[in-house]
């Protein structure tokens, strides 16, 4: 396996613990720990903490090392505010400017989306939630991806992860929503699919915000 490779499966390893909870809130780093608990050299240890830096999951403490960034309900507002500005409109840009091709990610990837949700019906388990978590980004960005910015694409991919910390939470918390989400995808999907805006815009706004509701609660 290539050193690229291998920095890109133990960056998705650690950013999945952080967002799952196995490295918690607040929690140091440590390079030997991770260098055993991952199997990988310091080196790209190095590299991969500092893309986790980058990304928003991890800090820099001065000269003693990394830390895993806390959670905040003023965080969660930031994120909120920023996932719906850049979600809105992007999605108003691709349902006026989306092909056929466009329709077609977004079909395929609700389509994914719906199939793991029924299974969640059904049982938990943080393989299913792993695999919603990136079918629910898959489907998102599907939304937004005729938007015509990589720069619109990443940032909102970036927002998305972070946000995710705080579903996650959500999902332990609360539960999974299950018919009811199930339904907000479908109607954001139907929507979309049928070029309403406003009627789109409203219901993607009230899906995101749901999760600032309830975890007022």
């Amino acid at each position: 396996m290539s050193t690229s490779t291998v920095a890109e499966t133990v960056y998705n390893e650690i950013r999945d613990d952080i967002l799952y909870g196995e490295l918690q809130p607040g929690v140091k780093l440590k390079l030997e720990a991770l260098r055993e608990r991952y199997s990988v050299g310091v080196n790209t240890l190095r590299e991969v903490l500092n893309r986790l830096v980058a990304s928003g999951f991890v800090f820099v403490e001065g000269q003693k090392g990394f830390r895993v960034v806390e959670t905040s309900p003023s965080n969660f507002m930031e994120l909120t505010a920023m996932r719906l500005l850049l979600e809105r409109d992007g999605l108003a840009a691709s349902i006026k400017h989306g092909d056929v091709e466009w329709e077609a990610r977004v079909a395929a990837a609700h389509h994914k989306l719906a199939a793991v949700e029924k299974q969640m019906l059904a049982q938990d388990s943080r393989e299913l939630t792993v695999r919603w978590s990136q079918y629910d980004r898959e489907f998102h960005q599907a939304l937004i991806s005729a938007c015509g910015s990589d720069l619109h694409m990443r940032l909102h991919r970036e927002i998305f992860d972070q946000f995710r910390r705080y579903v996650v939470i959500e999902l332990k918390t609360h539960g999974f929503r299950a018919q009811e989400i199930i339904d907000e995808h479908r109607e954001i999907f139907e929507l979309a699919l049928a070029r309403d805006l406003d009627g789109a815009i409203a219901k993607l706004t009230d899906h995101i915000e749901t999760y600032r509701r309830r975890s007022q609660h």
